[in-house]
């Protein structure tokens, strides 16, 4: 009890900081747009991917496989799910092979069919052609398909807005059976395109949420089961991988070093310890990322919360540095000018992250800033005031282990050379690889991306991986240059199709021509009861066929402005013809591109046309971000390199600075040598290291200014730390997730290698 009091003050003050947490959380804005994250666009490819990225059609598209029982069944969900959703006021468009419309648009649409309809040509009203019409009619009058045409064969035997509708219904290559898509399997499948944004983690995690609820409400019957894809299922499965990961890596490490600390320290009391200054460097970075920015990114708040991993050194050197009969308080203040240049080093190379030009990595940088600074004041000034004044009991180095580690250095020219040599056969194997698919840094199980290419073929959703786009003053000018550049597109025959805007809404040009075809009220009469000679149709069955010529003849071409009651038309338009800054803008989606370079030597003859390979730019904004980071990171290490100089003199400095790069240079090597491709998690991974490695090099260098004792119970407490941070950080290198991989790979080779560096490159401790 009385050992229990002594701690009171350090428990406390760690109630006190856990309180405080749900306070600063409540008034803190979080948020999970990746948008900050995306560079600078250089190029006009490059600015209209990362449009097309964070606002993109192709991003709030969903689709949905229904398996697991008889055609029937399968048909009838669908049909159910789809009128929910349709209901919902979730999506622009929900299709499941029968388009869903409103008599207020069928009406607008009939009445402009011949102007819409590219069925609007002069062989189409031809006596031949008009009598195979009305047989066709006459069969379809004895099918199943009955009450349809005896709504629209009259009035439209050509079948134009049949086929307009049919048109829009999506471009799968998918049957249809039972009056939905069906696929092998058999599959019945539903495309929903959410009308919140891409980027709307949530809106999407809520839209998929919503396709499973619509799916339990159809009442399935046993056996059948649901597969989604898109956006929003990939949020959903990659935060739960992340979750699962991150719950497993918590659980295990916190386990394994709490039994290490309690094994090293003989008292459970030195986790609280930890914990002190970790709370409030992590409440410090809060509090300052919001102040600065105005709301924390989720992904600052969680590097900020590993790169404060290198404050658990800060406690752990600071009871394990005290010498026999010290006061913690004067051992605080012993170390402190070391401790000091260590966080003032690892703040400055951070720093530069601020002046990047990326929101998302200037959050990271002040986030772990404010967060180191924080946790290296509370254990100078206030853990000394917490804990008594012997502090802990810290079992000894084995005096073994202290002498192979203190004759390190007589190694020092032999592993000098070795760094020399990795050097050199790193740089004649051309350097670290970079990777260039931006598919590896995806969270999103392997199983999640393999069902949605499933279902993205089976679909004939668009593979988009080459976009083509125009631009105009106005959006009549950006249809016209669609159907332009589309039809020297397709005649180039380096493509199979073309999804483009005037598919759906013709220029005024356009409509105009359809409409000239039209075959004045006495010529069409005139052909009607030719063809209908000898067949079962009274004299008047096709006077609204009639009627409706000279109507569609008298109407002005159909517009942008006139879209308000045409929700349909609407939703097949918006993604490929938006309003910008600075004019319209008209989305080219080519398919079964035959020859990319044909293509791209097609295109270049189209005047405007701007064509964007999605792969390639994806690969150059990953070159572009890796380069940034790189070229911040030296700015970042030249600024280091000054603070050591200063702080312990040229040959100091330059000695601790090889220390850092020396680590560096082994764990790139390694990351080649074992096929790791370098992304920019494994970068942001490199400041992390570096900030541990400062540590040990400035506190195993001063083994140089003691006797071997003391240079040994320094030794320890860089071994504990090194001990720690690999229990944690080992287990992060076995996670599937992207991030967390490549930063627990890269801090546990950097970390052995900067502790042995730093063993080797100190100087010799004093004699007894």
């Amino acid at each position: 009890m009385n050992r229990l009091l002594r701690f009171l003050p350090l428990l406390v003050a760690l109630a006190v900081l856990t309180a405080a947490f749900p306070m600063v959380l409540r008034h803190i804005t979080l948020r999970s747009d990746i948008s900050d994250f995306l560079p600078e666009a250089r190029s006009r490819e490059a600015a209209f991917l990362l449009h097309e990225l964070r606002q993109g059609a192709a991003t709030r598209l969903l689709i949905a496989g229904i398996e697991g029982g008889p055609t029937a069944d399968l048909a009838r969900v669908s049909r159910a799910m789809a009128a929910t959703l349709g209901d919902s006021g979730q999506f622009a468009i929900v299709a499941n092979g029968a388009p869903r419309i409103d008599d207020v648009e069928v009406a607008l649409l009939f009445a402009h069919r011949y102007a819409l309809s590219p069925v609007a040509s002069p062989d189409a009203f031809t006596e031949t052609a008009l009598r195979e019409a009305f047989e066709a009619l006459l069969d379809g009058l004895r099918s199943s398909a009955e009450p349809l045409l005896r709504r629209f064969g009259f009035a439209d035997p050509t079948g134009a807005f049949i086929g307009l509708l049919r048109s829009w219904s999506g471009e799968t290559r998918v049957a249809t059976e039972q009056g939905v898509w069906m696929a092998e399997g058999p599959r019945a499948l539903i495309l929903a395109q959410t009308r919140a944004a891409g980027l709307d983690t949530e809106a999407q995690r809520g839209a998929a949420d919503a396709i499973r609820a619509a799916f339990a409400a159809a009442d399935p019957p046993p056996g059948v089961r649901l597969l989604l894809s898109g956006p929003g299922v990939f949020a959903s499965e990659a935060a739960a991988a992340v979750r699962a990961d991150v719950k497993l890596v918590s659980t295990l490490s916190f386990l394994l070093v709490a039994s290490f600390l309690f094994w090293r320290y003989r008292s459970p009391m030195m986790l609280a310890v930890v914990a002190v200054p970790l709370a409030l460097g992590t409440l410090a970075g809060l509090v300052a990322v919001d102040w600065v920015f105005g709301h924390v990114h989720g992904a600052a708040l969680g590097f900020g919360m590993t790169m404060l991993g290198v404050c658990d050194d800060y406690p752990i050197l600071l009871v394990t540095n005290r010498a026999p009969n010290e006061a913690l308080r004067d051992t605080a203040r012993r170390i402190w000018p070391t401790l000091r240049l260590a966080v003032a080093a690892a703040v400055a190379g951070l720093m530069p992250m601020l002046a990047s030009g990326f929101p998302g990595l200037a959050q990271l940088g002040l986030f772990a800033a404010a967060g180191l600074a924080g946790a290296a004041l509370s254990t100078r000034f206030l853990l000394p005031l917490l804990l008594p004044p012997e502090g802990l009991p810290v079992r000894a180095l084995p005096e073994r282990a202290a002498h192979v580690l203190l004759r390190l250095p007589e190694l020092r020219i032999p592993v000098l050379a070795a760094l020399a040599l990795v050097a050199v056969a790193l740089a004649f194997a051309g350097g670290p690889r970079l990777a260039r698919d931006i598919a590896d840094l995806s969270p999103v199980p392997e199983a999640v991306r393999a069902l949605d290419g499933v279902l993205r073929h089976q679909a004939g959703a668009p593979d988009v991986r080459v976009v083509l786009s125009v631009t105009a003053a106005d959006a009549e000018a950006a249809l016209r240059a669609s159907e332009s550049a589309a039809a020297v597109l397709l005649r180039s025959g380096t493509i199979a199709g073309l999804d483009h805007p005037a598919r759906y809404l013709p220029s005024a040009e356009t409509q105009r021509a359809r409409v000239s075809f039209l075959p004045d009220a006495a010529t069409l009469a005139a052909q009607v009861d030719a063809a209908r000679a000898g067949l079962p149709f009274r004299a008047t069955a096709f006077t609204p066929f009639v009627d409706g010529m000279a109507e569609a003849r008298r109407l002005p071409p159909l517009t942008i402005a006139d879209l308000a009651e045409a929700p349909l038309l609407t939703a097949r338009l918006s993604p490929l013809l938006r309003q910008e800054a600075d004019g319209w803008r008209a989305i080219l989606l080519p398919e079964g591109i035959r020859d990319i370079a044909a293509l791209r030597a097609a295109a270049a003859t189209i005047s405007g046309l701007l064509l964007v390979d999605v792969k390639a730019e994806t690969g150059v904004l990953l070159d572009q971000g890796i380069a940034t980071a790189l070229r911040w990171g030296a700015v970042g290490g030249v600024l280091v390199l000054l603070l050591l100089g200063a702080g312990r003199g040229l040959a100091g400095g330059l000695r601790i600075a090889l220390v850092l790069a020396g680590a560096l240079l082994l764990t790139f090597a390694t990351l080649h040598a074992i096929g790791e491709e370098i992304t920019i998690f494994h970068l942001t991974a490199a400041l992390l290291l570096a900030g541990v490695g400062l540590d040990y090099a400035l506190f195993i260098a001063r083994t140089g200014q003691e006797d071997t004792e003391d240079a040994a119970r320094a030794l320890g407490a860089v071994i504990t730390c090194m001990v720690t941070t690999l229990l944690t950080f080992g287990l992060l290198a076995l996670c599937r997730t992207p991030v967390l991989h490549a930063t627990g790979l890269t801090v546990c080779i950097g970390v052995a290698s900067a502790f042995l560096l730093a063993c080797t490159l100190a100087p010799r401790p004093a004699s007894p």
